[in-house]
């Protein structure tokens, strides 16, 4: 058995789902059927990739105004993930890399929580036509330790 498939068996016997890897290499996770968390052992087989999309940004001003901030909070030197933008779906996106050097299924899931927490707040704020509100004092209250690795 991987690593990755072993890290997903441990994540979900802490969660009480049971978690595989897919026949892509991947795993899904469906939260609350509003977000869909995507994890995958990178090529280089040394980092987990965790990524999710958030919501439909289109065209105009509140989408220049969600870059600005998405482009904010990729500046904190502690931030939990990297936003993005994918024009082929023109959804915004959360990513982060995790080495897998010391992760464990309860380490996962303590990130994994605020990593839900801090995507379902942007779709909220996104969907209702708000600003996101500032994460970087949820990044800091991460009850745990985990290395995000730069990419």
């Amino acid at each position: 058995m991987s690593r990755f498939a072993l890290l997903m068996a441990d994540l979900g016997a802490l969660i009480n789902v049971p978690l595989h890897v897919d026949a892509m290499g991947g795993c899904s996770l469906n939260i609350n059927q509003k977000l869909q968390i995507n994890l995958q052992e990178e090529e280089n087989k040394d980092a987990l990739l965790v990524a999710t999309f958030i919501a439909v940004l289109y065209p105009g001003p509140f989408r220049e105004k969600i870059f600005k901030e998405t482009l904010q909070e990729n500046n904190l030197p502690d931030r939990l993930g990297i936003f993005g933008y994918c024009g082929r779906n023109h959804q915004l996106a959360l990513f982060s890399h995790l080495s897998f050097s010391g992760l464990q299924g309860n380490i996962l899931a303590d990130f994994l929580e605020i990593f839900i927490e801090v995507a379902l707040s942007w779709k909220s704020a996104v969907e209702t036509g708000q600003i996101p509100r500032k994460n970087g004092d949820l990044y800091k209250k991460k009850p745990y330790t985990f290395e995000v690795k730069e990419t």
